[in-house]
Formats: C-alpha cells, sequence, structure tokens
C-alpha cells in the first residue's frame, strides 16, 4: 500500500478577537489588491513549513510538539507586505519580534534532530490575509496596531481541495491534563 505524504507545519494561532479583526482587514484588502480573503479560521502564523511527510514520521513530531515548552509571548501586527511569488498580501511587523525568531531557529533546531532541515531564506513571520493578490495593499501599514498574545504551539495538517487549505491540528502543547 502506497502512503501519500501528509502536508504539515507548525504554526501558532491568534485569539478570537485577533481572528475577527485580521479577518475584517482582509475583507477589506481583498477589494483592492485583487484575491480573495482568506477565511479567519486560516488565520495563523506559519513558525516551520514542512511539506509532505511521510506517515512513518508523525509520532516524533507529535512528541516533539507536545513537549515543546509553554509559550507566552506577545506579537504586535502593524505593518503590511506582499509576497509577489505565491501573490499573497499579508500582515506582520515594522520591527523584528526577538521571541518570534529565537522560536523559529529552537524549532528548526529541535527539527534538524529528526532529519528535516531549515529553509535557506529569512523568518519573516507573517498571517497570510489576501491569496491570488494582484497588487499590494495601497497603505503599508494596518490602520491600527494588532497585539496578539500567543501561548501554543500546534503541529498542523494542511488538505487542499476545491476550496482552498483546510488546517487540522494534530498536536499542540498545551497542558493534556
Amino acid at each position: 500500500m502506497v502512503t501519500v505524504p501528509r502536508r504539515l507545519f507548525f504554526a501558532l494561532w491568534p485569539d478570537d478577537a485577533s481572528r475577527r479583526a485580521l479577518a475584517a482587514e482582509a475583507e477589506r484588502l481583498a477589494p483592492q489588491c485583487g484575491g480573495y480573503p482568506l477565511p479567519a479560521e486560516n488565520m495563523h502564523i506559519t513558525l516551520a513549513f514542512l511539506g509532505g511527510v511521510d506517515a512513518s514520521r508523525l509520532e516524533a513530531l507529535v512528541d516533539l510538539t507536545r513537549a515543546w515548552p509553554a509559550l507566552d509571548g506577545e506579537w504586535t501586527l502593524d505593518r503590511l507586505g506582499h509576497f509577489p511569488q505565491p501573490r499573497i498580501v499579508w500582515a506582520g511587523s515594522r520591527t523584528p519580534n526577538a521571541e518570534l525568531t529565537t522560536l523559529n531557529a529552537e524549532l528548526w533546531r529541535a527539527l534538524g534532530r529528526h532529519g528535516f532541515t531549515s529553509p535557506q531564506r529569512d523568518f519573516t513571520p507573517h498571517v497570510s490575509l489576501v491569496r491570488q493578490a494582484d497588487r499590494a495593499a495601497p497603505e503599508s501599514r494596518l490602520p491600527a496596531p494588532l497585539r496578539w498574545r500567543f501561548d501554543h504551539l500546534a503541529l498542523v495538517e494542511s488538505k487542499l481541495d476545491d476550496d482552498g487549505s483546510r488546517y487540522r491540528t494534530l498536536a499542540d502543547n498545551r497542558s493534556q491534563g
């Protein structure tokens, strides 16, 4: 039997208020940028995209996630950006966030012990807002800064279908009690 690799990534998810604010911003920007807004339930920061992972490696990734130390951080989003390829308008920060940068580096070091290789590009923490964007947002700043508290790391599976990406959390590092 042939198994299909599972498309996995590590993420931080916003609280409900931050998610609603980001979704409203995506709805506002989509007509200005072309493309379509991402649904509120898909708003997240990708810390490490693993791509297609064989199911035989899943247990080690779940264990790594559950054993990760507790998180208690905050990120202020105040900037809008655009990745021409893959045509994404995103929200991020004008000032680098040391906590996120450190978390990304520590996570890739841990993943390296499991045979995963860190991408050869700088980490740009961001939340995708609009996909298939033909152009950047007309402004470079969010109308009002958004403070997002993060408190847990999640291992997520992404499945693509005709309606876009569907995400399912496979494990997180919140208390199992």
